[in-house]
């Protein structure tokens, strides 16, 4: 910690002051305080005094960024994030609930310094300290407790059962192993049981579910902050609360009354929409559907749970009844300082919390989602003055009045002032260092990073102004010394009477530095068999496309196997064993679009193949012909990096992420060579592109070259000249646009001046591509979103990439598969880290109410925001117009939908862009839209009908700010969804966490980046056989391009007459039972084959025989195939093994190992050929033992020998 930072408050008689009045003065105002000192004050005083502090703020912005300067400044600070109101039962993604339980635990557990909280989080009721610290489970190895005990102690404490945990707050249980994850931890738990012994506790990855390291015990916390101390008489509590008001139920709301009834709007809409429209499959049949059980019954259902033990949804909106002794925040800590930041704006923010849950009870009331017990959840404003004047307050206020009701006794001075912000602008800095050196100040200047700070020293000498960095401030501040820190805080201050003036990284370059939390690497899940059910389209290799129909278990002459059913054309049908998974792949194509099934036996799927893969090596022969010639030293040859463009890098206020690093190093290397760059920049909306490109700009105009910047509408040409305006403000780069927004006067201006070479950078779109643009010096083309220009256009691009540097960007993420695939003939760089700084969306997925929505609006009208609401269904976008608009009257709403005229829609888009419009109703038109970062609401009508991929892509719209972002998914109440419309809205409110449901629709949206990275032909092309095929065929042909050969694989059959398969014993889900097949048909060697039994045992303990058979099957399976052996049986006489010429490797080779290996190897040399492995009377499982022994040394000794051969074509 930098403890000397503080010392100069020692010297001050007010210091002096507050510390023989603190312990005798209940309450103490404390004026004349800037902004930037309150959190260093706060640092100061807990340093002094070595007591806890609870610093409340008026908002969570506030606190949030008073937690991180604590943080900056060596303290061990948390903010405890406010409860989420929401009444009605539906389902809301957990982030802010896990941030509570983690804080809460820290705090109780002293390790909380500073506690962060706003006026709108002190109001949330806590549990009762005691209750929650009893909570915690300490489990040690060897300890004992009962397996079912455990698991029914966690249903108690809030954990969701599954059938394996991924997320936080869930739990599962196999045999005798529990998987849990805490939501204070990092990584889940698996606890392995010897009886009620605990044998082992492991830390494992949620995402690969393997384990990572072993401990020797563990605290799990509860996963909720509803304590059920008594289920029993929290149930009977809940129950009575409900049937008190249940009589409310079933009235119709204000607004239904004057709107008409939800069910009548629903029915008009459905009405003029076609039948084609209505999402197949995604809603049951009106015939069938049940009806919706009334909202008290749901709620008496509840009770039911919470009497039998388990969790339920709803808990946190019922805390004040479920438990009657609860806790404020300041509870949490020993004998705390509270310091309040602007008393008079607590009382205000208060009073408009409970202002606004009371609108949202009586709203809910009269839907029959609250109750009258719940008015009470939220502390009222006395309680909460009580309860604070436990402790010593000090109020920091510059009024002497309008003190939120606090009475302060006395008041002290503490005098400061902010710091005039420099824009990196060194002269002003320096005349002002010298006048505060000549006061007698000690100065700090936070730099936020070492690089800064050195540059920024050597920046200062240059001066004249002598300065020491140093990591930590270790020693006493000196009067008149001039000190730097990596240290970032988002406001500065001057305080003459202590002669201290800190100036922060904000003042000197304009924003806080913020540094990017590294992620932890997780490893890749099973396989993308995960989310296989029944009815789902699959790939075989050998067959083509065909419908998963499940795992069915056959038995044959006494041998028990499960085989992996596939249905085709007609009554098809395919079992494939489960030693061949490998050869099977879920079908991955485009969405909505069902493909076509194949018939087995008719030649049709090769038909396919081929056709594809002809198309596919017309491609990469183009790829790599362009590669050639890129390769060609006929380039300009960019200067390394000159001293301004670290200044303009310094200016850019985050920590570049390990990707962007990256990206920008391997960009500059192209521009730095002789050859011309051609490199492809993709990442997801908001991963840094932009930043890494003008980056790339700037080093062109450094050297005399001109920059053109193509985008493909009107709209992202705006955005990105606003952008570079401000990114490039200070620096003399002349930027322009060039669109339909400049008048034709301006626009002959501004061809003329590029001509000229006055322009530096111009953005504009294919305008730019015309014959009268001519430029003095282009350097360097940057192409937004290639995909969306014509094909004229892109005939103009290729032109051009053959004489300056291109850099193309990219919105949609490429696979990584692909990535690989096209290595050689694409330079690519991907950035695949999410950006930090950014608050998750906070997600819920509700039936659909007026209420709802316009409480939605209301609310974020309130704070000056703005929402998007996507209604997918053109023809009938007015009635939904009309309803909003009587909805919210005072709302200002446009519409915007892809039927519009293209100058139409972008008007529009920038109107609201602009602020002239509140409410965006709109189609999936925005997904790919101009970036609205005062748009951070959305909600989504109908949410069952969009996929995955489209759900997180439209919810990536919102939550561009630091401020908090929601997304309201809303569903027909009275509709029942089927599985995969419920699978696709859960893995949505999921995702902000990453995890599989991530992972899922991120691969669902990669088939769209392929299409954009080769090409709108290409789409077609994988439909036909599915994105894991494609990518395999895309292999070939490159390698094809390439001149390497690809070995044909081959698909061997084993007979032997043995027990090989999972018991539903040790895998009953059948979800993972398809993913464990999966990963073992995938085993190659004894490396991988034992990894597949050290994740086996880690996850479902000891392997029974009939899995051990499994393995080794398939363990077999991989070397035959490499020796080319078709078939493998067993005879009396020995262990038969059918060749085939094609595909072995070497015949003499072969021949040779085999009887080096073992003289019991013979060959046979009728047709086709055997080789014998001459051991008579085996029993299968010997024979399978014997066979995987004496292969795998023949495969061995091939390999060794032909790694020579293998190594002459590459000399040649």
């Amino acid at each position: 910690m930098n403890e000397a930072l503080f010392k100069p408050y020692a010297a001050l008689p007010a210091w002096t002051a507050l510390f023989k009045q603190i312990a005798n003065t209940p309450c103490l105002n404390l004026t004349g305080m800037a902004e930037g000192e309150k959190p260093f004050f706060a640092a100061a005083l807990h340093q002094a005094t070595g007591r806890p502090l609870l610093l409340l703020s008026p908002t969570e912005l506030t606190a949030k960024r008073q937690a991180q300067d604590l943080r900056q400044l060596g303290l061990e600070a948390a903010l405890l994030p406010s409860r989420d109101v929401q009444f009605s039962r539906a389902a809301s993604s957990r982030e802010s609930t896990w941030q509570r339980l983690q804080v809460l635990t820290d705090a109780v557990n002293g390790k909380v310094q500073v506690l962060c909280v706003s006026a709108e989080a002190i109001l949330d009721r806590c549990p009762n300290k005691d209750a929650f610290k009893n909570a915690s489970l300490l489990l040690r190895e060897g300890g004992r407790i009962a397996p079912g005990m455990l698991m029914d102690t966690l249903l108690r404490l809030g954990y969701e059962r599954v059938a394996m945990a991924e997320g936080r707050g869930q739990c599962a249980m196999r045999g005798a192993i529990i998987d849990v994850f805490p939501p204070t931890e990092l990584d889940a738990l698996r606890i392995e049981f010897f009886d009620d012994e605990i044998d082992s506790i492991r830390r494992f990855d949620p995402i690969s579910q393997r384990s990572i390291e072993r401990v020797k015990s563990v605290m799990v916390t509860s996963a909720s902050e509803c304590i059920l101390v008594d289920p029993v008489s929290a149930a009977t509590r809940f129950q009575a609360a409900i049937r008190e008001h249940a009589e409310i139920e079933g009235k119709p709301s204000r607004k239904e009354d004057d709107l008409g009834a939800l069910d009548d709007f629903f029915d008009s809409i459905d009405n003029e929409e076609a039948a084609a429209e209505i999402a197949a499959g995604a809603l049951i049949d009106a015939a069938d559907k049940p009806q919706t059980p009334s909202r008290a019954k749901s709620h008496l259902d509840d009770a039911a749970m919470l009497q039998a033990g388990q969790p339920i949804r709803t808990a946190p909106m019922w805390l004040n009844v479920l438990c009657p002794n609860t806790d404020t925040a300041d509870a949490y800590l020993d004998q705390p300082i509270v310091l309040v930041d602007q008393p008079d704006q607590i009382q205000s923010r208060a009073k408009a919390k409970h202002d606004a849950f009371q609108t949202a009870w009586q709203e809910a009331a009269l839907r029959g989602d609250s109750f009258p017990a719940q008015k009470d959840l939220l502390l009222p404003y006395p309680d909460l003055l009580s309860s604070l004047k436990r402790h010593a307050v000090l109020l920091v206020s510059d009024l002497s009045r309008g003190l939120g009701q606090f009475a302060p006794t006395d008041a002290l001075s503490f005098p400061s002032e902010p710091v005039m912000p420099y824009h990196g602008r060194l002269e002003p800095l320096s005349k002002d260092i010298r006048a505060w050196q000549a006061e007698g100040c000690s100065v700090l200047l936070l730099t936020g990073g070492e690089a800064r700070g050195q540059r920024l020293l050597r920046a200062l000498e240059r001066q004249d102004v002598s300065a020491s960095y140093a990591q930590t401030a270790d020693a006493p501040l000196e009067p008149g010394k001039v000190l730097l820190l990596p240290v970032s805080l988002h406001k500065g201050f001057r305080n003459h009477a202590a002669r201290l003036c800190v100036v922060s990284d904000s003042d000197l370059y304009g924003s806080a530095y913020q540094r990017t939390h590294k992620h932890h690497a997780a490893g890749e899940h099973i396989a993308s068999f995960t989310d296989l059910k029944t009815g789902d389209f699959v790939v075989h290799e050998m067959h083509g496309i065909g419908i998963y129909d499940g795992v069915v278990q056959l038995q044959t002459e006494g041998v028990t196997r499960d085989y992996l059913l596939i249905r085709y054309m007609g009554n098809d049908k395919l079992y494939v064993p489960t030693d061949q998974f490998d050869r099977v792949q879920k079908f991955i194509g485009a969405e909505n679009a069902p493909p076509k099934l194949n018939k087995l036996g008719s030649g049709a799927w090769e038909k396919q193949k081929s056709k594809v893969k002809a198309g596919l090596k017309e491609l990469a022969f183009d790829l790599a012909e362009l590669y050639a010639e890129r390769q060609k030293p006929n380039g300009f040859s960019f200067s390394r990096d000159m001293p301004w463009q670290r200044e303009f890098e310094d200016m850019f206020p985050y920590e570049l992420t390990d990707d962007q690093q990256k990206s920008v190093e391997q960009i500059f290397a192209d521009m730095e060579s002789s050859r011309s760059m051609d490199r492809l920049l993709c990442g997801d909306v908001g991963y840094g592109k932009t930043e890494v490109a003008l980056r790339a700009a700037f080093k062109a105009v450094l050297d005399g070259k001109q920059v053109a910047i193509l985008a493909p509408t009107t709209i992202l040409v705006q955005q990105h000249y606003n952008t570079m305006k401000k990114r490039f403000a200070g620096f003399p780069v002349t930027c322009e646009m060039l669109s339909r927004f400049r008048t034709p006067k301006e626009q002959r201006d501004t061809i003329e001046k590029l001509k000229q070479g006055k322009i530096d950078i111009i953005v504009g779109t294919h305008r730019l591509l015309g014959k009268e643009i001519k430029f003095k010096d282009l350097g360097l083309l940057i192409i937004d979103e290639e995909h969306r220009f014509g094909v004229n256009h892109k005939e103009s691009i290729k032109h051009m990439k053959t004489k300056v540097d291109v850099l193309t960007l990219s919105a949609t993420p490429i696979p990584r598969t692909l990535h690989m695939s096209l290595a050689g003939i694409r330079d690519m760089s991907l950035l695949e880290t999410p950006p930090e700084e950014r608050m998750p969306v906070k997600t819920y997925v509700t039936p659909y109410d007026d209420s709802i929505v316009a409480n939605a609006i209301r609310h974020e009208m309130a704070r000056g925001g703005q929402v998007y609401f996507l209604y997918n269904r053109v023809r009938t976008i007015e009635k939904m117009y009309a309803r909003l608009q009587a909805l919210v009257p005072e709302a200002r709403i446009a519409v915007a939908h892809g039927q519009m005229r293209e100058n139409a829609l972008e008007d529009v888009m920038l109107d609201f862009y602009a602020g002239s419009y509140d409410v965006l109703l709109c189609s999936t038109i925005i997904e790919s839209g101009l970036d609205v970062p005062e748009a951070n609401t959305l909600i989504v009508f109908d949410a069952d009908r969009f996929g995955l991929s489209q759900l997180y892509q439209l919810r990536g719209r919102v939550g561009r700010s630091s401020r908090q972002a929601y997304a309201y998914l809303t569903v027909r109440r009275d509709k029942l969804l089927s599985e995969t419309a419920e699978k696709r809205l859960t893995a949505i409110r999921e995702f902000t966490e990453f995890g599989a449901g991530y992972r899922i629709a991120m691969r669902d949206l990669e088939i769209r980046g392929a299409g954009d990275v080769l090409g709108p032909q290409q789409s077609g092309q994988l439909s036909a056989v599915g994105y894991d095929m494609y990518v395999k065929l895309i292999e070939q042909a490159v390698h094809e391009v390439q001149g390497i050969k690809d070995t044909p694989e081959l698909d061997t059959r084993i007979e032997l007459s043995l027990d090989a398969f999972l018991p539903e014993t040790l895998v009953q889900d059948e979800r993972l039972r398809v993913e464990v097949y999966k990963r073992i048909a995938m085993i190659e060697d004894e490396y991988t084959k034992m990894d597949v039994e050290a994740e086996l045992i880690d996850r479902f303990g000891d392997i029974p025989e009939p899995v051990e058979a499994l393995i080794l099957v398939a363990h077999l399976r991989a070397i035959t195939r490499r020796l080319g052996i078709t078939h493998l049986f067993l005879r009396p006489d020995g262990t038969h093994m059918r060749l085939d010429a094609k595909f072995i490797p070497d015949s003499m080779a072969l021949f040779t190992a085999a009887t080096e290996v073992d003289k019991r190897i013979a060959f046979s040399h009728r047709m086709p050929p055997e080789m014998l492995i001459h051991v008579r009377d085996l029993e299968p499982d010997a024979a399978l033992k014997l066979a995987i022994k004496l292969l795998a040394q023949v495969d061995q000794r091939m390999q060794a020998k032909g790694e020579p051969e293998a190594k002459e074509p590459a000399k040649a």
